[in-house]
């Protein structure tokens, strides 16, 4: 049975509020990216050359879906909505979705797909420089970029205990930490993955996340990279993660996963598009390592 993969672009930054905007451009420069290292492929194979192991692209079904450029861009919660029963075709059709976006308020209505398109629990594992549980805004509203992991928890078959996120840093509202508290979600900082490994810390999240749960959403926010290695980011964070730990990170829970976003890269602000390299590279990545697993 092959492995099914569904990418799919969210050209939509209407929610960066507080960032940069320019990530609805990052979805055909990670294509592009993902194109230069595809073009290495003789017989539509790749060689994995981290785990020494040939990715046979032909038990693969990968479809590219193309990008959500018909979307409405003046009326955010029918956005949120239009963008959903995108990703709901996808699922209908039995693939994994890979999403590209786009700001990250275009995790909600992945999640909310995945909601939608399965049953019994779920849990999150959130990679990310920043917190994402703002409640409301008068700049941003309630389905921001800032919100949409509160937003998560709110619903039934999600707990706050099977959430999990890795790489927030810096300083943030005081109301946050009684919201993490009293929701019993986990924070994982930068300096954890540094102390324990990526391997470990991969581990624990997934064990975390898992635990009671059916399905779980897997969410990259590029800026959980340090500046150093993400130029090209929405929001960018000092003291982040290696693209290394993320790479390794990545590859350790892909297997588990229902659905992958990479979100928040901007090609605008990185003259070279390295972060979108980055980006392309995580999207192998998680088909490798779900292939790797399936041919073990």
């Amino acid at each position: 049975m092959k492995h099914k993969f569904g990418l799919y672009g969210i050209t939509y930054d209407t929610s960066a509020g507080r960032g940069w905007p320019g990530s609805r451009y990052a979805p055909d420069s990670i294509r592009k990216a993902m194109a230069g290292v595809q073009s290495r492929m003789e017989g539509n194979k790749l060689f994995d050359v981290v785990n020494n192991k040939i990715i046979d692209y032909n038990q693969i079904d990968f479809k590219d879906f193309g990008n959500t450029d018909q979307i409405s861009r003046y009326d955010h919660e029918k956005t949120i909505q239009e963008i959903k029963e995108e990703i709901n075709k996808i699922f209908r059709e039995g693939y994994t979705p890979i999403l590209l976006g786009g700001d990250h308020s275009v995790t909600w209505p992945g999640i909310l797909s995945l909601y939608e398109n399965t049953s019994g629990k779920i849990g999150i594992i959130d990679l990310d420089a920043h917190l994402d549980i703002k409640d409301d805004s008068p700049v941003q509203g309630k389905y921001s970029g800032s919100s949409q992991i509160r937003r998560a928890i709110e619903l039934e078959r999600i707990d706050g205990k099977n959430v999990v996120e890795i790489g927030p840093r810096g300083y943030n509202y005081p109301e946050h930490f009684d919201f993490i508290r009293d929701s019993q979600m986990t924070i994982i900082p930068p300096d954890e993955v540094f102390e324990k490994g990526a391997d470990k810390v991969a581990e624990r999240a997934l064990a975390l996340a898992s635990e009671g749960v059916d399905h779980i959403y897997l969410t990259v926010d590029i800026d959980v990279l340090d500046t150093a290695f993400a130029w090209g980011s929405g929001g960018q964070e000092p003291a982040g993660i290696t693209s290394y730990q993320l790479s390794r990170f990545v590859k350790k829970v892909a297997p588990y996963v229902d659905i992958i976003d990479i979100v928040e890269v901007n090609p605008m602000t990185d003259h070279r598009e390295l972060t979108s390299t980055v980006a392309a590279n995580l999207v192998l990545d998680f088909i490798a390592a779900v292939y790797n697993a399936g041919c073990e």
